[in-house]
């Protein structure tokens, strides 16, 4: 394979990814100190995810185009994967230029530049954030009908009543004191609320 096909079929393998590709070069001050990182190359899916086209991007700095690299961290992270060689695999949250969302990026050194690899992450840390909450809310939940099962059971064997009974006085006081009921049956196990002189009301 010459070298002119060898290229196109490199273009093709990285047109072919669902994972954005940029190829970054290093443009220099006159003191050699990295100024801006120049977009030499994004495959379909990076451009896609820039919503832009290939003229609007290739040639252009990323402070151009994103100013806000230079005050978030992520130029400063660049450059110190050009200095020290070492890769980059970072989580962030963005908002700029019509780009918004969470991503996570793998970065590498290249040539005089980098190379970086990247995906959308939002969907799937919305859906994890949302697993998360429900998770929380069942095992409050549970821990809350923990807290009233106990409550009854301690109502129950105190004062001899069934547990029926016992739940209706407990709500009954969560009601009339403007209480959760939660917070009702934990004082009770607790010991810090004594229903002695409630334990013959039924609702």
């Amino acid at each position: 394979m010459d070298s002119s096909a060898h290229d196109e079929f490199s273009r093709a393998s990285l047109e072919a990814l669902d994972e954005a590709f940029f190829r970054m070069r290093a443009v220099r001050d006159d003191n050699g100190h990295i100024a801006d990182f120049e977009y030499q190359y994004c495959n379909r899916t990076a451009l896609c995810v820039l919503g832009r086209s290939a003229e609007q991007v290739f040639g252009r700095g990323l402070l151009d185009l994103y100013p806000s690299h230079a005050t978030n961290g992520l130029f400063d992270a660049y450059v110190r994967v050009m200095e020290t060689g070492e890769p980059l695999r970072y989580e962030f949250v963005f908002d700029e230029g019509g780009l918004a969302g969470e991503f996570e990026i793998m970065v590498s050194r290249f040539a005089d530049g980098f190379i970086l690899v990247g995906h959308d992450i939002t969907e799937r840390k919305r859906d994890a954030r949302q697993l998360a909450t429900l998770a929380e809310q069942l095992q409050g939940a549970l821990t809350s009908r923990v807290a009233i099962e106990q409550a009854k059971g301690y109502l129950a064997a105190k004062f001899d009543m069934d547990t029926t009974t016992a739940f209706h006085v407990i709500r009954r006081y969560a009601r009339d004191h403007n209480q959760r009921i939660h917070d009702v049956a934990e004082a009770i196990v607790a010991g810090q609320l004594d229903l002695a002189d409630k334990k013959d009301g039924r609702k």
